[in-house]
């Protein structure tokens, strides 16, 4: 099986836990990222890995003729069943590679993409295509996770599972994972001119301590499936335990840092 076809039956196989994890979250994040784009009515706007909606959705509720493309069919689906739960109806959807987008160049006013080329195998070929697509004058927006240490559910997370399996190798991060302020350079390289990094101190709704684990075992669904019962029971116990140290009983946040950066076409 490729890797194109490995990803996109993985996504479909645990989309709707990742949903359902972080789609309210994930919504509040898009919408300041909106905000920063200067989104308007009539624009049109390429969603690329778009996921379930949680940024396509609010660009359409501003009125924003909305693309939106994925490698999921899946995701797609749940986007689309979201969509019409919120009323919005400019939203078309396309199952498609962001790393070779079937559209043609200068199409879209904004193109965006919120956790989706920092997961690409090619970041940097997902970056090249939006800038492809983007039209003159448009605007490439870029949302990825922060500093590995100040995206607190991830980074409790990976901690537990050295700590509970130090013989277990965890997949290296790309460059944007690992240095997310070197996005600007990203981008530039891809094309994009003027390109600016907002920080955004935010969080995630997690509910309570084991809560918080309900939520990172949706969003690491595909490592912890292949791994047994009692692997991930105890990286479940190593991670409540580390949130109930740091963070209380009472919890029902952490806090995520977001990077998003906007670049210009020219």
């Amino acid at each position: 099986m490729s890797d194109e076809y490995a990803t996109r039956d993985a996504w479909d196989a645990f989309g709707g836990g990742y949903d359902q994890a972080f789609s309210s979250s994930f919504t509040a994040i898009a919408r300041a990222a909106l905000r920063f784009a200067d989104v308007q009515q009539g624009m049109r706007l390429l969603d690329v890995a778009a996921g379930s909606g949680a940024l396509s959705i609010p660009a359409a509720e501003l009125g924003a003729e909305v693309l939106a493309t994925d490698l999921s069919p899946g995701m797609l689906d749940l986007l689309r069943a979201r969509a019409e739960e919120a009323g919005v109806t400019s939203i078309r959807t396309a199952v498609m590679d962001g790393t070779d987008l079937d559209l043609e160049d200068l199409t879209f006013e904004r193109v965006c993409s919120q956790f989706g080329v920092m997961l690409f195998p090619d970041t940097d070929a997902g970056l090249r295509e939006m800038f492809r697509v983007t039209a003159t004058g448009g605007l490439g927006v870029v949302v990825i996770f922060g500093r590995p240490e100040h995206v607190m559910p991830i980074w409790l997370c990976e901690q537990a599972l050295h700590s509970a399996l130090p013989d277990v190798e965890l997949p290296p991060g790309n460059r944007l994972q690992t240095d997310p302020m070197s996005l600007a350079d990203a981008m530039a390289t891809a094309g994009f001119a003027d390109v600016r990094l907002q920080k955004l101190d935010l969080s995630v709704e997690v509910g309570s301590p084991r809560g918080a684990w309900d939520v990172m075992s949706a969003a690491m669904a595909m490592l912890l499936s292949r791994l047994p019962d009692e692997q991930v029971g105890a990286v479940r116990d190593t991670f409540v335990a580390a949130v109930l140290e740091r963070y209380g009983a009472n919890v029902t946040k952490l806090p995520v840092e977001v990077i998003v950066g906007i670049g210009s076409r020219l």
